[in-house]
This record gives structure tokens, C-alpha cells and sequence, in this order.
């Protein structure tokens, strides 16, 4: 009986060990969109993540010395903030103790999501939401992997100052979101000396109007959704002459040529391509250079990885690289000696914690630089534009901005800008000059004048000489002698107008016009 008490009791200290040595399961909650009609990447991004999971967890004897492994707790936010609050509790309640939040795709869901994952001191690495509204000051455990607009802010007005305009224009989508950013836009404008003609905000259904009102700009920043891009640049087609739309210079944020739409308009690709040409992008640096923490992984491999033909959206570049971000994170936290396996829904400290240590992690993810100030990524930024080559769009580059070196526009992949003439003036203006007739034309003009002249006379002078004939009496020659003088006085005026006004003062003009 004792050696079977003995037996059980060895069993239960070995158990024990082997529990102790066996690594501690993190969960990561991620909320992908699924069912959405104009985001079918979902899926993509939630194999990007799960791909990252795999090479962590290979690895989590390096990377955690062997203590944790990640877990990732997919589910399908649909794109709907009701639906995503939705995804959220249910990983709350009946899932088990989550440590960080990775999603989701669309704006509005974020802010719903972020507004109640708050309240659990669970961070949010968004992948995808850039939009201003959701700004550090509002949400302060959203961490965002996609370069927040404000970030190139700095970059746009170098580019302007380069170009020594100092007069720009502002047309963007009417919603919310787009009208936050393009505020923060004119300030950081105006702030730099640069005048902001007008802001203008658009609908598809005021599109022409918003267009005509730009008259006076020349330099116009434009913010439209990708996939209505196009529908824009269609727009541009029927409301601008061809001579004017060459006097425009549209500046666009994002590389998206890839992502728009051609079927949605009423105008063909040609036409679009027509009037999108020459349009400046910015845009945050998008190298394809082997990552740091996985020399194995590139944009290309994962793209392979995840059986894509087409384009790789950049949503699922930084979804990968948003799992990266907590495995270093974690890692840190090792080092520092901070308890993530006392970390509860109350932790509030272990969650100040981990927000100061995210401004330390910095890396060469699959989509580029990967660093962090004010819970806001940081990306050294690439001005572009569209050209057409033999028919064919093509994007180069024509400079890079840092915050480090400035604008530079003598990097190793760096065009020289194309204008269709000149560097464009930045607002409308108006020239008076003179128009001077040819030598052959003042010729033909002078001699007709005279021989006009000399015709004038002759019947003046004949009707002066037979004024006592019958029948010249009945011809009424008083009047006819007013009509010849008359005449008389346009031949002479027609010569004095054919002249240059270096020849004849301007008071002589006048004279001839009374």
C-alpha cells in the first residue's frame, strides 16, 4: 500500500516537472474580414499571420528562451463594427486569457473594436487603419503597422518647396475620415508658408462642380479611396481640355495603380491613363529586401507562400509583420524581466509596460523599416510619378524623403521628373501681351488702306469740282461728301492702328478713335 502511495506521489513531482518545462501558450486574438465584397484579402492576411506564427514558433527557443509559444485566435469581424464588437467578446469570454489584438480591415470596425478592447488593456496592432481619427490622443492602446497619412505630410511640403511653389489646392472624398487628414494637411501647408487656395470636399454625384472650382490651383492634393481613382481621373478627362489638364499637377497618396477600377466609369483606360499621366505619388518605402529577423522572407516569397498570381496588398505585408512586432515585443519583455504570464485584463502596469516598449522596436520587415513613435509607424517615404512609356504605365521614383537626410532626389533609383512642356506655375495667372501682325500682313493692310485713301479723295474732289452738275445735285453731294470723308477717316485710322507703338504715341490712337 505505502510503495503505491510512493509510486503515485513520484508520478504527480514528474508530471509537475514536465508541466513546469513546457512552454507557456500566448494567445493572440485576430479579427479578419472574410465576407466583405470590397476586401477579399482577408483570408490572405489572416495566412500571412498564421505563417509568421509558424516561423515564430520554430524559433521560440532563440527568440523566448524557450518559455512561450503564440497561438493565434482567428475570427471573421465582416467588415461591420456590430459584427467585430461582436468577434471581440466572444474571444473575451469564451476563449482563453488573451494577451494582444491583431485587425482588422475597415475604419469603422477599428474604432469600435479599439474603443472597447481599451477596457481590457489589450494593445491593437492594426494592419491596415491610417486614417487620422485614429490618433494616439484618442486610442491609446492602438499600435498601427500602415503608415499613418500625417506621416507624409513633411514630405509633401518638401516636395512643394522644391518645386518652389507656394500656392496649392486640396480635393478630397467626403467622408469623415478623408476630411480629418486633409485638415491636418492645409495646417502643416500653411504652417510652412504655403498658401492653401481652397479645400474642397467631393462626392461622385458633385464630382464636375468640385473640379470646376479648382480653376485658379494648379497643384492640387487629391484623397480618394483607391478604387475610385479612376472614376476621378475620368472625371478629369470630360471637365479639362487637354491643354489644361496639362497645367495641372495631381498629387496622390499610395501606390495603387494596381487596385483600381476601369469598369466603374464612363470612360475608357486609354482616356483614364491620359489624364492620370504625370500624377505625383507618395508614398512610404517599400523595399523588397530580405527581412532582418527572417533573412528567408521577402514580399516575393511570401507572396509565393500564399499562392498569389496577382498583387500583393500591402495589408497583408503588414500583417505579417504585426506578429513580428509582438514576438519582439515579448522578447523584450523577457529581457526586462516584465511577468507576461501575470497578465489579466486589469494589468495596467504590464500594459504601460508594453506601449513604452514598442517605441524601442525597430526591424526590416517584408514591408520595409518597422519602427514605432507615438504608437504611430515610421517610414522613410518615396515620391514617384505615373509616367506612360510606349503605352504602358510606369511608376519611378524622382525622390525619397527621411526625416534624417531630407529630400533627396539623387538616390540610385531616382528619374528626372516629365512635364508635358514646363514646370507648371502653381495658380492661374494672366499675361498681357502684344500682338504684332506680320510684315507681309502690314504690308497687304497699308497699301489697301491707301488705295482706299486715294480712292476717297478722287470722289471727294470729283464731287467737289461737278458739285454745280444736275446730276450731281440730285445725288445729294453733301451727304455723299460726308459718307467719303468718313471713309477717309477709317483708312486713316486703320493706318494709324497698323502701326507699332514705337513709332506713335498712344494719345495719337485716341485721337483716331474720336
Amino acid at each position: 500500500m505505502y510503495s503505491q502511495c510512493w509510486i503515485f506521489f513520484i508520478l504527480i513531482i514528474l508530471s509537475n516537472g514536465n508541466r513546469t518545462n513546457k512552454p507557456t501558450t500566448l494567445n493572440i486574438g485576430a479579427l479578419f474580414d472574410f465576407d466583405h465584397l470590397s476586401k477579399d484579402n482577408g483570408r490572405h492576411e489572416l495566412q500571412a499571420a498564421q505563417i509568421a506564427i509558424h516561423e515564430i514558433n520554430l524559433r521560440q527557443k532563440d527568440l523566448f528562451n524557450g518559455l512561450y509559444t503564440l497561438t493565434l485566435l482567428s475570427n471573421n469581424s465582416r467588415c461591420d463594427p456590430v459584427y467585430a464588437v461582436d468577434a471581440f467578446f466572444h474571444a473575451i469570454f469564451r476563449r482563453p486569457q488573451l494577451h494582444f489584438l491583431v485587425g482588422t480591415s475597415c475604419s469603422n470596425e477599428t474604432k469600435a473594436v479599439i474603443q472597447v478592447a481599451d477596457y481590457y488593456n489589450l494593445i491593437l496592432f492594426s494592419h491596415s487603419t491610417s486614417f487620422i481619427s485614429q490618433a494616439n490622443e484618442s486610442y491609446s492602446t492602438l499600435v498601427r503597422l500602415s503608415v499613418s497619412d500625417e506621416n507624409y505630410n513633411d514630405a509633401r511640403v518638401a516636395f512643394v518647396k522644391y518645386n518652389n511653389w507656394s500656392h496649392v489646392a486640396i480635393i478630397h472624398q467626403d467622408s469623415i475620415e478623408h476630411s480629418l487628414m486633409m485638415a491636418k494637411l492645409a495646417k502643416s501647408l500653411n504652417e510652412s508658408n504655403i498658401n492653401v487656395l481652397l479645400t474642397q470636399s467631393a462626392s461622385w454625384f458633385n464630382l464636375t462642380s468640385a473640379l470646376q472650382n479648382l480653376r485658379k490651383a494648379r497643384i492640387v492634393f487629391v484623397n480618394f479611396d483607391a478604387s475610385s481613382r479612376a472614376i476621378f481621373f475620368c472625371e478629369v478627362y470630360r471637365t479639362f481640355i487637354k491643354e489644361l489638364r496639362e497645367r495641372y499637377v495631381w498629387i496622390l497618396t499610395g501606390n495603387d495603380y494596381d487596385l483600381w477600377n476601369f469598369s466603374r466609369n464612363n470612360c475608357t483606360k486609354q482616356e483614364i491613363l491620359h489624364a492620370a499621366r504625370g500624377h505625383i505619388i507618395i508614398d512610404s518605402s517599400y523595399k523588397r529586401k530580405p527581412s532582418l529577423i527572417n533573412p528567408n522572407m521577402t514580399a516575393h516569397h511570401l507572396q509565393q507562400k500564399l499562392r498569389l498570381k496577382g498583387h500583393l496588398d500591402r495589408q497583408t505585408l503588414h500583417a505579417y509583420d504585426a506578429i513580428w512586432v509582438i514576438a519582439l515585443l515579448i522578447r523584450a519583455s523577457i529581457d526586462l524581466k516584465i511577468s507576461i504570464d501575470e497578465f489579466t485584463y486589469n494589468s495596467v502596469d504590464i500594459r504601460d509596460e508594453w506601449l513604452n516598449l514598442i517605441e524601442q522596436i525597430h526591424f526590416l520587415g517584408v514591408s520595409g523599416p518597422v519602427s514605432f513613435r507615438n504608437r504611430q509607424r515610421r517610414a522613410e517615404t518615396i515620391i514617384s510619378q505615373f509616367q506612360i512609356d510606349l503605352n504602358r504605365p510606369r511608376i519611378r521614383t524622382i525622390a525619397e524623403y527621411s526625416h534624417v537626410s531630407g529630400f533627396n532626389i539623387n538616390c540610385t533609383k531616382c528619374r528626372p521628373l516629365i512635364w508635358p512642356n514646363k514646370i507648371p506655375v502653381d495658380t492661374e495667372r494672366s499675361e498681357i501681351r502684344r500682338v504684332v501682325l506680320k510684315i507681309a500682313e502690314i504690308i497687304f493692310i497699308t497699301v489697301a488702306c491707301i488705295l482706299g485713301l486715294a480712292l476717297a479723295i478722287f470722289f471727294l474732289t470729283f464731287n467737289i469740282i461737278h458739285r454745280h452738275e444736275r446730276y450731281i445735285k440730285l445725288s445729294s453731294s453733301k451727304l455723299n461728301n460726308v459718307m467719303v470723308i468718313g471713309a477717309m477717316h477709317i483708312h486713316i485710322a486703320i493706318l494709324l492702328f497698323g502701326f507699332d507703338q514705337w513709332f506713335l504715341e498712344h494719345n495719337i490712337l485716341g485721337h483716331a478713335c474720336i
